[in-house]
């Protein structure tokens, strides 16, 4: 027994040997890098120079360097981190970093990075300008001719104002708080003059920024007379002015031709004409659209009646309802087609409103009527008719107001005359 016991000691001690070692080797830890706290991983700080401390756990040896998003900002003094490097511990472990003061215009963003082994940790570092920051877009508005609204998006750290110089738009707010992201919008009505430009000077403390404003413009300046006579041709001029190339289009082309169908943009007014053909039939209405390259139109009507002659000097007569009240009464109706404009009813002037080939339109006023039995006074009506297709006959309504015994009251009623 003696002699077995001291030969197995030295392999149990080679067994435990053996052991200790895979254990070790298996009991190597991941490397461990975190923030203290991970809400320390972006800082805003103001613009002074001034040293920060950044606290972190990194279980393996690391690294720290600090870099700048330089952009179109011009910087004199770098940052700078301490230390650049350090062991690997289970303790809290520290860096310091210092910024120089900012004294541009803008926001500088710092990026600090810990390394260790293949991991990594960013902090982002923001320093605010010590002058007032202002930002707008779009920085160009293009207002539309016939009118239209834009916004402009202004962003400061500092309450700013906006100036202006031309009263032909409205903006609205005129101010804005810092820190506050406001539109301001801008808004102008239809642009009949001239093609115009105009600014706007954004400023917040020291800062200004400017927009730049233009809108076009669109016309057309119409015919002298839009509603035409039954002879033709007929030509009538009209103009069009336009800081866009336009076109022109008429609904009736087969009597109606425009001279220029089409032209490149403009500082003056571009002359034009119309012609109208001789109308053989009833009343007719031409459109004339004009329309500029940004999809915006103008357009303009003219209206051309028919031979009005065989209805010109004619006598007619028919009879005629009226309704008083629950009171109605028919009796007879005589009236008289002077010319266009003038018409006789019953012996009493009337005007013509509206004449057509199909229809006719005209009103009376009388001091005092009789009209089968009832007696009315200052009597206003207006009748409202339309011609059989062979225009031998009339047949239409009546409205009006009258006094009938003291009472002011209501009238309407009907009527059909024939030559």
């Amino acid at each position: 027994m003696k002699n077995f016991s001291i030969s197995y000691k030295p392999f149990l001690i080679c067994c435990v040997l053996i052991l200790s070692h895979c254990s070790k080797g298996d009991q190597d830890s991941p490397v461990v890098l975190r923030p203290y706290n991970n809400a320390n991983l972006t800082y805003t700080i103001s613009s002074v120079s001034n040293s920060y401390v950044f606290l972190f756990y990194s279980s393996a040896d690391w690294r720290s360097i600090i870099t700048c998003q330089l952009g179109d900002v011009e910087i004199t003094e770098r940052p700078s981190v301490y230390p650049p490097s350090g062991e690997g511990s289970s303790h809290l472990q520290t860096v310091n970093f210092t910024v120089p003061e900012n004294n541009t215009e803008h926001t500088i963003t710092y990026y600090l990075t810990i390394v260790s082994g293949d991991k990594s940790i960013v902090v982002i570092i923001r320093q605010r300008s010590d002058l007032g920051t202002l930002s707008v877009n779009p920085t160009e508005i293009f207002l539309p001719a016939l009118g239209g609204i834009a916004s402009v998006n202004v962003e400061s750290n500092s309450d700013w104002n906006v100036f202006v110089e031309d009263n032909w738009f409205i903006i609205s707010p005129l101010s804005g708080s810092g820190n506050e992201e406001v539109f301001v919008t801008v808004s102008a009505t239809h642009n009949k003059t001239a093609y115009r430009t105009s600014s706007l000077l954004f400023q917040a403390d020291t800062m200004t920024r400017v927009v730049n404003i233009s809108q076009d413009v669109f016309g057309i300046t119409p015919p002298s007379a839009t509603t035409l006579i039954f002879e033709g041709p007929q030509t009538f001029d009209f103009s069009v002015l336009s800081s866009l190339p336009w076109v022109v289009s008429c609904n009736a082309d087969s009597w109606c031709t425009v001279s220029v169908m089409s032209h490149e943009a403009s500082d003056t007014k571009i002359d034009n004409q119309i012609t109208i053909e001789a109308n053989p039939g009833s009343t007719r209405i031409a459109k004339i659209t004009v329309e500029n390259s940004n999809g915006e139109k103008q357009n303009f009507t003219m209206t051309q009646k028919g031979d009005l002659s065989s209805l010109l000097n004619t006598n007619w007569s028919g009879t005629a309802t009226v309704n008083v009240a629950t009171i109605s009464k028919t009796g007879s109706m005589s009236m008289a087609i002077e010319d266009e404009d003038n018409v006789i009813v019953r012996g009493y002037p009337g005007q013509i409103t509206y004449l057509t080939a199909e229809t006719i339109r005209f009103q009376v006023f009388i001091d005092e009527i009789t009209y089968e039995g009832l007696t009315g006074y200052n009597v206003t009506a207006s009748f409202e008719g339309d011609f059989s297709a062979d225009q031998s006959s009339i047949t239409g309504t009546l409205t009006g107001t009258g006094n009938v015994f003291g009472i002011k009251l209501n009238v309407n009623g009907t009527w059909q005359v024939s030559k």
